[in-house]
């Protein structure tokens, strides 16, 4: 009986020994938001990266592109991972198991380089690995120059030790550079010592975090960000910074324009509020929700802009090109009474020099197509509008309706006074396209309508397929009803980025013969996006086959790889 005791003691001592390390190990998840910096223009975190590799596992396009080369669609091990969150495990499998990442855009520099004026984020990863600093420091030291090496090319690297344990590496062909920190459980790596800085001094305190936004929390509440694969958001006063430098390009003007940048900003703080973003598996796929919150009295005067028509496209389809690389739906009720409430909604909060100016970057949405005076055009055809880009070299899209009355409308467009000229033809046979800078063919009861050499290239493509139903790379997917506008687009592109990003991380790059596979694969791969209006601002649906996620992952595609291809 003694030696049973004797068994049983010890037996307990191990078991409660096995239960004190495995608590003690245990991580406990953390705001990722309190690791970076209060005035972050972009913030997105992962909080687990192991569901991350499970969606993979699950998605449909994987299992299949994964059996078509060869290759194991399975990323993780279940019981592995489960030993891995103990600690007990190889330090990489411990810190894949239990890490928290955020991605954050920490500022943007223009660059002179000539006469071309070059935009460069500064951009920084945060991994809390939950893992001592004596078991990761090596491991992350690798991974960094793993990832300056599989980014920018053959790298040098140098480490120092500072109020953090530094490493650089530098591209000795192009001078970019990585730059990593640990410190304690947390890697930093970014891409300018700025961007490592501003994340230290968050840890340090010299600096507030993003924690500390209010608007933040309520947000995440919107969109119900708690077991979202990923979140994002972008502040009220960073979406007004944001607009400021891109609206510029949409109107025509080189970015740099200090005048012209402040006075969109405080004309979009007036307007926007913040973004939010989600992603989440759905059925073997992925789908990404935004939301666009907006000022509440702009929200109540867009009512009108977002009632939509319940008229079937079906018909449309049979002049969209099968070689047609997106496509978007305008199911405006009444386009022109649409465009006028979205003038008005900016219109109630600028003063009159700004109301022009948002007013003409209304305008130049449809100058694009040759049309000048909105007015006169709008009201002669019939929702849905429809813009598409016949194929992937096109630089424009083309603009395709339904016409009311095409005799007023031929006068109509023959009173558009635009830069270059507007030619008129008839009928998809038409082959005298001129050297006018806008034509617009007239169909049996439709228009198309755009930039000459996007119609030639559309005339070309619809040509070979004349009376065809929808491309078959989007019959997968239905609307679900009720939306202002619906998107489809093609998304193989991406998709093999994603797949060779992610066989490149497994160690085993695709090959020649590989790449070929996969682009056979994923040659239907596509994506529905839809947008509608909520009680709280725009909000818009995207399916596809990874989503934003193939998005990010492919920003670290190799330079050198794409050459090599």
């Amino acid at each position: 009986m003694k030696a049973l005791r004797r068994l049983l003691t010890v037996l307990s001592l191990l078991l409660l020994s096995a239960v004190g390390f495995v608590w003690l190990n245990r991580s406990v998840r953390v705001d990722m938001a309190g690791y970076v910096p209060a005035d972050s223009l972009v913030y997105i975190e992962f909080n687990s990266l192991t569901d991350l590799a499970k969606t993979i596992e699950q998605n449909e396009t994987w299992k299949s592109v994964a059996t078509a080369i060869g290759s194991d669609s399975k990323l993780i091990d279940p019981f592995w991972i489960t030993m891995a969150r103990t600690g007990v495990a190889p330090v990489r499998s411990v810190a894949f198991a239990r890490a928290q990442m955020a991605v954050v855009l920490v500022g943007v520099n223009s660059i002179q380089e000539g006469d071309t004026l070059k935009i460069r984020p500064e951009v920084a990863l945060v991994v809390e690995t939950h893992t001592a600093n004596w078991r990761i420091r090596s491991s992350a030291i690798e991974a960094v120059k793993t990832l300056s090496n599989y980014a920018y090319g053959q790298s040098n690297c140098s480490e120092r030790t500072a109020e953090a344990y530094f490493v650089e590496c530098s591209s000795s062909t192009t001078g970019r550079k990585l730059v990593g920190a640990i410190d304690g459980t947390v890697v930093i790596v970014a891409n300018s010592d700025n961007a490592v800085r501003a994340c230290l001094d968050v840890r340090s305190g010299f600096r507030p975090s993003l924690r500390t936004d209010v608007e933040l929390a309520r947000v995440r509440d919107q969109v119900r960000a708690d077991g979202a694969l990923s979140f994002g958001y972008v502040s009220s006063a960073n979406v007004a910074k944001i607009f400021s430098w891109a609206a510029p390009l949409l109107m025509g003007k080189a970015p740099g324009d200090t005048q012209l940048e402040e006075l969109l900003a405080r004309s979009a703080g007036k307007i926007l509020k913040a973004i939010a973003w989600t992603s989440r598996a759905s059925s073997g796929t992925v789908e990404d929700r935004y939301l666009f919150t907006l000022d509440a009295d702009v929200l109540q005067r867009l009512q009108p802009a977002f009632t939509t028509t319940s008229v079937s496209t079906d018909e449309i389809w049979k002049y969209v090109p099968a070689t047609v690389e997106q496509l978007t739906f305008y199911e405006f009720n009444d386009a022109l009474a649409a465009l006028t409430a979205m003038n008005s909604a900016v219109a109630s909060k600028l003063d009159a020099v700004s109301s022009i100016m948002f007013s003409s970057l209304l305008r130049s949405s449809l100058s694009v197509y040759g049309i000048d005076k909105p007015g006169d055009i709008l009201p002669l055809l019939s929702s849905p509008l429809v813009t598409l880009r016949a194929h992937s070299t096109d630089e424009s899209s083309v603009l395709l309706a339904r016409t009311i009355d095409q005799n007023r409308l031929r006068h109509a467009l023959q009173s558009q006074v635009v830069e270059g000229g507007l030619q008129i033809v008839d009928g998809v046979n038409s082959s005298d396209i001129g050297n006018q800078q806008f034509s617009a063919v007239l169909l049996d009861g439709y228009v198309v309508i755009g930039k000459s050499e996007s119609i030639r290239s559309w005339l070309d493509a619809i040509r070979s397929n004349e009376g065809n139903a929808r491309p078959s790379r989007f019959k997968q997917w239905q609307p679900a009803g009720g939306s202002v506008t619906v998107t489809y687009a093609n998304d193989q592109s991406r998709v093999n980025s994603f797949v060779s990003a992610v066989a490149a991380m497994r160690g085993k790059p695709l090959s020649p013969e590989q790449t070929t596979v996969v682009a056979d694969k994923t040659k239907d791969c596509s994506s529905l996006t839809e947008s509608k209006l909520n009680g709280s601002g725009i909000e818009r649906l995207t399916r596809s086959s990874f989503g934003q996620l193939s998005t990010l992952l492919a920003l670290v595609q190799s330079d050198t790889t794409q050459r090599r291809r």
